[in-house]
């Protein structure tokens, strides 16, 4: 299949997929004024891949080519069920203008980004082989869960959702591996990018009019394309602005120390890399545990498929939700009564069309990237709540049981769909930690987060200064006040009692605690203007609303990783950093692009500060723009390279490994275990058999494996096994070991040989017990 043709067979299937989905899109988003137009890609990918996996894991089905087909035809069959009182021509025609714009969006954003992957599309770096692996493991299993591939017996222990998404179009058109690797990054980008422009285009419709869509298209570009304001410091050291006392000020201790290149490019490769490295937690022992604060630009720029990426635009569907049900449910009538004794009752709670989509679109992203489902979660029940409150005009009980009752709803229903997941996952958190020795400089977190506080600070505090006559938010305002400065010595005495309090105050005096001082008054500002708001009228004040809901989010989820962490197997705040601030950096830049569209209004009504306010956020947003192109260009080579999109084109598949691994894949069927060396952490070379084709075998990346909660006692036992077969002088003792691990393959390439020794006494045992099924360029497989 040419690279081209396969390309153009991968959108038009997306296209089929969204369009067979298109109807359930405009009913169950039929709040929005686009009426879940850019977000139909969204739902029938989510639909067909739950129906694959469902029915795959229940045994109903097998993965395969047919059952794929048939979930397509299943979601046709909902489409045309749930909508069938509907006239589709009427439904096209109301929505035309808005469909063909998000196919042009979404078309623009796949084809531009498989262009830059062109020129850097190789599998071979970073935790790329591990995303290859588990994307070829779904590939080839027949059965779900599919197995591991680097824990041979054992069903893959990650949140792999993400990756059976991506396999549907790769099996379904039978994409070479290589390729669709690339190609499922473009359409996780393409699909970010649509589902930012379609929910900011929705918010900015009410007052923005026509120039919606031009609101969307920055909200494309804040979300999904904008870096950080790292790399308009990598610009000016590398054209030698700024003197030594300003780079020591800026405490980046990587780029202070690198070379001014004099040109528009800084000198080292991996320059880029910096931006996602600028906190440096350093404890009383002087270690610096690495903190990393991605953002979806690098990602992109990186192009590892993580579960934290392909979630990403089905977060935005769940904010689409929220928006959707911010806009519709202070209109559905009061909730049903249900008598609980004689003169009590509760509400039943009122619910939108489609109600089953709301679990099913939440739960999934606990199966896409299990950090993100609290969150989103959240922000989807505070939106009910919020439209239930201007309904009932008053928060009564009608009110908290309606609440409470959806709350229920949306939890159990949430995990209850995707049960069969958590059954067999595990978790590596361990509870709560407390962050006692450092804080995060408040200068790192501006240049982080500037292209999006420069629009939303000031947008907060003038919502608060125009509510500031107001006792009632006055007293809603002192209230959370309190509760802000007071959570983090909560959160420290629920975690660890009266000395974690005391250490954090003592971190707290001696790593300045600004920024997290400063985050308690925007939070509580922004709760108290959100509480005030429950309270008022709700025409034309929803979209508002939610971009304050989204804002005050995101400051609490950077809030709290000042003063608490989720333990995990680094046992520091890096890896909640990490997951927080992804999740905030998306809902600070939907509401920021709503916000620009609020400044652009009343730049044009003629007030002189809106004008400068704009002229400061378009030079930010500009800063912020020098690191995509820059850090993309760098990334591909200056675009000089052969432009190809198999990442798999690293390897010559005509020769050494390249073509034992080309042999594997045409001659095994099925996930008979093979047997291979167990490799080093991001060492592309190793354990690259099993990453590449997607057979299980013994034992990969032990450390990798430790981190998705498996038993370290069971991990070092295969490690010994392993070499004790490729080390073994004994045939019985080799056989014995094969035979426990169920091994039907045994691989033998230049790396075994160097990490065990191998010589003609071990080769010659291995064909006493085995016989040659592959030989050529010093890699032998052996078949059992």
């Amino acid at each position: 299949m040419s690279q081209v043709f396969a390309v153009a067979a991968w959108w038009l299937c997306l296209e089929a997929i969204g369009w067979v989905a298109w109807p359930l899109a405009a009913t169950f988003l039929g709040g929005t004024a686009s009426r879940g137009a850019a977000f139909a890609k969204h739902l029938g990918l989510l639909l067909a891949g739950y129906l694959l996996w469902l029915l795959v894991s229940l045994k109903v089905l097998e993965n395969t080519r047919t059952a794929m087909l048939l979930v397509l035809l299943l979601v046709a069959g909902l489409s045309w069920f749930f909508t069938r009182q509907q006239r589709l021509g009427e439904l096209w025609r109301a929505q035309r203008r808005e469909l063909l714009a998000a196919e042009v969006v979404f078309l623009v954003a796949f084809a531009g980004y498989l262009a830059f992957r062109a020129f850097d599309p190789a599998i071979n770096h970073t935790e790329k082989p591990m995303d290859f692996g588990f994307l070829n493991a779904i590939l080839r299993s027949r059965t779900f869960p599919p197995n591991d591939m680097w824990l041979s017996g054992y069903a893959i222990s990650y949140y792999y959702f993400g990756y059976l998404l991506m396999s549907l179009p790769a099996k379904l058109l039978a994409v070479p591996n290589g390729v669709a690797y690339n190609l499922a990054l473009g359409t996780v980008f393409a699909l970010t990018v649509t589902g930012a422009y379609g929910l900011v285009r929705d918010l900015a419709a009410g007052r923005a009019g026509e120039r919606a869509r031009r609101y969307g298209l920055l909200g494309a570009v804040m979300v999904a394309i904008a870096g950080n304001l790292e790399g308009f410091l990598e610009l000016l050291h590398a054209r030698s602005v700024g003197s030594a006392a300003f780079w020591s000020w800026v405490n980046i201790p990587a780029l202070s120390e690198a070379p001014a290149s004099g040109g528009w490019l800084p000198d080292l490769d991996w320059w880029w890399w910096r931006a996602t490295r600028l906190i440096q937690d350093m404890n009383p022992l002087g270690k610096l545990p690495e903190v990393i604060t991605e953002f979806p630009s690098f990602s992109f720029i990186l192009g590892d498929l993580h579960p934290h990426v392909m979630a990403l635009p089905f977060g935005l569907l769940a904010l689409a939700t929220a928006w959707n049900l911010l806009a519709t449910t202070p209109g559905l009538p009061e909730g049903s009564r249900v008598e609980l004794t004689r003169g009590r009752s509760i509400a039943w709670p009122a619910l939108p069309s489609l109600p089953l989509l709301l679990p099913l679109v939440v739960g999934a992203l606990g199966f896409l990237n299990s950090w993100d489902m609290p969150t989103y979660a959240l922000v989807v029940l505070l939106a009910y709540a919020i439209g239930r409150a201007w309904r009932y005009r008053r928060l009564g009980g009608a009110w908290a049981s309606e609440t409470i009752g959806f709350a229920l709803l949306l939890a159990v229903l949430s995990l209850a769909f995707y049960l069969p997941f958590y059954i067999g996952f595990r978790s590596q958190a361990a509870g709560l930690g407390v962050v006692s020795y450092t804080k995060t400089p408040w200068l790192q977190y501006l240049l982080i987060f500037g292209p999006f506080l420069v629009v939303l600070a000031p947008w907060l505090i003038g919502q608060g200064l125009a509510m500031v006559h107001r006792p009632r938010f006055l007293r809603a305002y002192g209230v959370a006040l309190v509760a802000a400065l007071a959570l983090p010595a909560l959160l420290a005495a629920g975690v660890g009692g009266l000395g974690s309090i005391l250490l954090a105050i003592i971190g707290s005096a001696f790593q300045a605690p600004w920024l997290a001082f400063t985050l308690a008054l925007l939070v509580a500002l922004g709760a108290a203007v959100l509480w005030s708001r429950l309270h008022a009228p709700h025409a034309g004040d929803a979209a508002p609303t939610f971009a304050l809901l989204l804002t005050v989010t995101a400051l609490l989820l950077t809030f709290g990783t000042e003063f608490v962490f989720i333990r995990d197997g680094f046992d520091t705040r890096m890896n909640t950093m990490f997951k927080f601030y992804y999740q905030a950096w998306a809902l600070f830049g939907i509401a920021a692009a709503w916000g620009v569209s609020e400044i652009a209004r009343r730049a044009r009504e003629g007030g002189l500060g809106g004008r400068l306010w704009l002229g400061g956020v378009a030079l930010v947003l500009l800063a912020a723009l020098y690191y995509p192109g820059a850090a993309a260009a760098s990334k591909a080579g200056l675009f000089a390279g052969p432009a190809t999109l198999d990442g798999t084109a690293c390897l010559d598949p005509s020769a050494g490994e390249g073509a034992a691994i080309a042999w594997l894949k045409e001659h095994v069927t099925g996930s008979p275990t093979i047997l291979e060396a167990p490799g080093d952490e991001y060492r592309w070379e190793q354990s690259r058999v099993s990453a590449w084709t997607g057979l299980p075998t013994v034992l990969g990346w032990a450390i990798h494996e430790g981190q998705w909660g498996r038993d370290g006692a069971l991990l070092a036992e295969r490690q010994a096994d392993v070499a004790a077969i490729y080390q073994g002088h004994n045939a019985a003792t080799v056989r014995a070991l094969l035979d426990k691990y169920g091994v039907a393959y045994v691989y033998v390439g230049p790396f075994e040989r160097q990490k065990y020794g191998l010589g003609t006494n071990t080769i010659a045992l291995f064909d006493r017990i085995m016989e040659r099924a592959y030989d050529q360029d010093e890699v032998i497989i052996y078949r059992r």
